[in-house]
């Protein structure tokens, strides 16, 4: 995302999709940002399905989904509705958790889903989907580490559940000490416990 928004001429649009209070700072581009997403919290947003924009055929240069197509309930319709409003030759970032990593299990046991209906599997096989349904060309792919943010405990709007406890209530020190102790096991023994995504 960081490698596309700064390239933006200030003529060019940029959507970020399923933006809730935002994927990124409006700074970080000199491109106009729109953001969408159904239930948004920030202001300015657009408030509409990403599987029917409100949007002309090929208005953004690029389009940013920073762990949003988890959450989406027709993805097929959702990527397609991205390749239709894509300009020939626009950039497209994803990022979404890898379902069969222990994060993603921990988010997924803690919020009785959270919201999670897409679980990705198969790294390659989104990138051709993605890649089929908006035109844009496969770039590259990374591996996403965990820094167990949804745990923490500034993140909770109203009380933690009762599981949290299991993590010492989402306190920073523990999650810090956490996140390091699944790193060294990655490490060490070549698992794959720190992963996210």
């Amino acid at each position: 995302m960081h490698e596309i928004l700064p390239r933006l001429k200030p003529s060019d649009r940029v959507l970020d999709l399923g933006a809730a209070g935002g994927s990124f700072p409006a700074s970080a581009t000199p491109a106009r940002v729109v953001r969408v997403d159904l239930a948004p919290r920030c202001d300015g947003a657009v408030v509409a399905d990403a599987a029917s924009l409100p949007f002309a055929d090929h208005t953004f240069a690029a389009i940013i989904a920073n762990h949003s197509l988890e959450h989406v309930d027709r993805l097929p319709e959702v990527l397609r509705e991205m390749g239709r409003v894509l300009t020939p030759g626009g950039c497209v970032f994803v990022a979404v958790p890898d379902a069969s990593t222990l994060t993603d299990k921990i988010y997924r046991w803690l919020a009785r889903g959270g919201g999670h209906v897409n679980p990705f599997l198969d790294p390659a096989a989104l990138s051709r989907d993605i890649a089929a349904a908006t035109g844009a060309a496969f770039a590259a792919q990374r591996t996403l580490y965990t820094g167990l943010s949804f745990l923490n405990r500034v993140n909770f709007r109203s009380r933690p559940a009762l599981r949290m406890a299991l993590f010492f209530g989402g306190r920073e020190g523990f999650l810090r000490l956490f996140t390091l102790a699944l790193r060294s096991l990655d490490q060490q023994f070549g698992t794959r416990f720190s992963v996210y995504g």
